[in-house]
């Protein structure tokens, strides 16, 4: 491959565009799962640490779907796509109820609440979000054109951070390393038992039917074809974000970040991980490029979007703290009030003088 069709592919707007969509995306889906989280308080004093099953269980799962996807495409695809239209639904009314809302409050139209039972009520604006969802369901269905996957794609990325939450990092963590793995078998040691890899033939099969929002793809302006990425690459390591953006609110390290007048030396761990996450996916479409076949983008994120962080963390003497839990609302505040101040000096410093590497917080 000569050095202009690097260039183009490189350069292509397709792949600037995969790339600002994959960190857009989770920046954006991020913030809603965490206001979502703190308006419904409720739901944060329930979210608990994964068991130690669920480890096991989630490759497994994924597994025996993808097996019966790759016997029986003929018959799951049915049930595939039933399931992929009702999230989706689902999806696009949770995402676009805050735009519908500001919407009613804008015309000053009366935002009427029809109460469900006693613990649900739905507004004139969610039933707005719910139409323009089906509209938007309808269109795909009967066009099958990439913009209406796309949007449906985007959107069931987005609720998934918010209802997909894991309040421990270290769980998280582990969680990734095991699906790079599963990534890593189903698509190159996969041939040596099933004659051919599982996870791209799958692929490759229910695209040929139908295109399913399981991915985000444009096409390509200087070059022919199209790129594209799919949504459990930014699902699984979002959610990993997700709870490091959490832990920078509740600890105040992106207060610290703001206050600091070196912002790099103190960025957050969630830029940390997010700027991770962009190298990572960038360099996996390098990869891609120089082999001129799909990789697994999770063998590059993985550790681009976990590694960074948790180095920094125990630079920062903040590990320990990363990776427990983040203790129930409502608990005592002292911890998080008197964690960190900013001193006038270009260091950040505790109340007690103390570097901000050495803080601990227990």
């Amino acid at each position: 491959m000569n050095a202009t069709l690097w260039l183009k592919l490189i350069f292509d707007p397709s792949t600037i565009g995969i790339l600002l969509t994959a960190v857009g995306t989770i920046y954006y889906g991020t913030w809603r799962s965490y206001n979502f989280n703190i308006d419904n308080i409720q739901l944060m004093k329930e979210t608990g640490q994964v068991p130690n099953i669920a480890f096991i269980l989630f490759p497994v799962v994924g597994s025996i779907s993808l097996l019966a996807l790759f016997y029986f495409l003929d018959i799951m695809y049915y049930l595939l796509l039933a399931l992929i239209s009702f999230s989706s639904l689902l999806s696009i009314t949770y995402v676009l109820s805050p735009l519908t809302s500001w919407i009613f409050t804008k015309l000053k139209l009366h935002d009427k609440s029809y109460k469900w039972d006693d613990d649900l009520s739905i507004t004139r604006s969610i039933i707005l979000s719910f139409i323009i969802g089906v509209a938007l369901v309808i269109s795909w269905y009967l066009t099958n054109k990439f913009v209406f996957v796309n949007i449906l794609s985007i959107c069931s990325i987005i609720t998934a951070f918010t209802f997909m939450r894991f309040n421990n990092l270290q769980s998280l963590t582990i969680l990734l390393w095991i699906f790079l793995i599963y990534d890593v078998f189903w698509v190159f040691i996969s041939p040596y038992f099933f004659e051919k890899s599982v996870m791209e033939t799958v692929a490759t099969e229910v695209l040929d039917k139908f295109y399913l929002p399981l991915l985000i793809s444009y096409d390509r302006i200087l070059t022919d074809g199209r790129s594209a990425l799919g949504n459990g690459d930014i699902v699984l390591p979002g959610i990993f974000l997700c709870q490091l953006y959490f832990i920078d609110k509740y600890y105040k390290y992106d207060e610290v970040e703001r206050q600091s007048t070196s912002k790099f030396k103190n960025l957050s761990y969630f830029k940390i991980s997010l700027i991770g996450y962009f190298f990572g996916l960038l360099l996996s479409y390098i990869i891609v490029i120089a082999t001129q076949r799909g990789q697994p983008a999770l063998l590059t994120l993985v550790p681009f979007s976990t590694i960074p962080p948790l180095l920094v963390a125990k630079k920062r003497g903040n590990l320990t703290v990363l990776l427990k839990p983040i203790p129930k609302p409502k608990q005592d505040e002292e911890q998080t009030n008197n964690l960190i101040k900013v001193d006038n000096n270009e260091d950040l410093q505790n109340q007690d003088g103390t570097p901000l590497e050495d803080i601990r917080v227990e």
